[in-house]
């Protein structure tokens, strides 16, 4: 797995925050958003995406449509997570159904998906993106290379800010199960490596290129909300990815 450089980015007047990998591939953009740039009040503050999490409706919509504004007025494309391995196909903007990764070959729109520990996967390929939520369900039922199997031509990945092996000490029971499923190097003790996890699974899926930014939600509060970390009152982080 290769770790790439980012960069943080913030839109005008003090918009929205994002991190992008560098160089971002040629065909696609990527925004995985920070929690700064927002309106959103403490616990919350201040990018939060989520109206599920006991913040203010209108702080989140006011977040989303600054969002909006750095993605250059894209319209987004949406599922309702149910951390499972179910992907959807979507041909335009709007809430698509139920699942855990969208994958289109249309332009003009966004694809995303909201994150507070879990990994977010942009997957880039000739004329088609997906952006995938891996959490440990996910990740374990192999939902990133399911979705890289339905893209056609050369795959291209960018694994995202997501909690990491330093911060995410998981059951006994739980950790010889991933170990069982990809080999003894995504765990160490308790300690679980999702991305490791997601980097095996893409690589047996045929994925030549694997990228990985090396974000730690957990270790980053300044930058991404964190569940395990800051308990259930927290925000929720965007990951994007569209065809340019």
């Amino acid at each position: 797995m290769q770790t790439v450089p980012w960069e943080e980015h913030t839109g005008e007047a003090g918009g929205a925050s994002y991190i992008a990998p560098v160089p971002e591939p040629e065909v696609a953009r990527i925004w995985f958003f920070t929690r700064k740039g927002g309106f959103s009040e403490p616990p919350y503050d201040s990018l939060n995406v989520s109206t599920l999490v006991g913040d203010e409706p209108e702080a989140v919509t006011r977040n989303l449509s600054r969002i909006k504004t750095v993605m250059g007025e894209r319209l987004s494309a949406w599922v309702r997570q149910v951390a499972g391995d179910g992907i959807v196909r979507v041909k335009g903007p709007g809430f698509a159904g139920e699942g855990d990764a969208l994958v289109a070959g249309e332009r003009g729109f966004a694809l995303v998906v909201a994150i507070a520990d879990c990994v977010p996967v942009a997957l880039v390929g000739e004329g088609i993106v997906s952006m995938v939520h891996s959490g440990w369900r996910g990740t374990l039922s192999g939902i990133s290379g399911k979705a890289a199997r339905g893209m056609d031509g050369e795959v291209c990945a960018y694994i995202g800010p997501g909690i990491r092996g330093c911060c995410y000490e998981v059951s006994e029971e739980l950790a010889e199960r991933f170990a069982g499923r990809f080999g003894a190097g995504v765990v160490s003790g308790r300690d679980l490596s999702l991305p490791e996890a997601i980097r095996r699974d893409l690589k047996e899926a045929g994925v030549g290129e694997v990228h990985d930014l090396g974000l730690c939600t957990g270790c980053r509060p300044d930058l991404f909300y964190s569940h395990r970390k800051e308990g259930p009152k927290t925000g929720r982080n965007l990951a994007a990815v569209a065809l340019r």
